[in-house]
């Protein structure tokens, strides 16, 4: 069975105690960018609760690149900086009539 997507990651999933802070944090690094060139930084926290319970969960995702940066934490997303979207280079158009081709043989 999954486990299921917990919303926020302070809280301790069996009893439910909010938790200050995590007890230790540490950054992985996506190997590839996504589809608009951007690395994500994926923040991860070791929590836990004063029953003695112990979780791990994200803490914040980082979103890098390009001329914009956005972060994704427990206050929502914001982003820094402005992108824009800019239509992908494909080169020149070459528009053919078949009716062309036809007089030409």
């Amino acid at each position: 069975m999954p486990k299921k997507k917990q919303t926020d990651p302070y809280v301790c999933p069996t009893c439910g105690i909010r938790v200050e802070k995590p007890i230790k944090t540490w950054q992985l690094v996506s190997p590839l960018p996504d589809a608009y060139g951007r690395i994500t930084i994926t923040v991860m926290g070791s929590f836990e609760c004063p029953n003695g319970h112990k979780w791990k969960a994200v803490v914040s995702k980082i979103r890098a690149g390009g001329s914009s940066v956005e972060v994704e934490g427990k206050k929502g997303v914001k982003k820094i900086g402005e992108e824009k979207q800019e239509e992908e280079d494909r080169g020149e158009v070459i528009e053919l009539d078949l009716s062309d081709l036809d007089e030409e043989e």
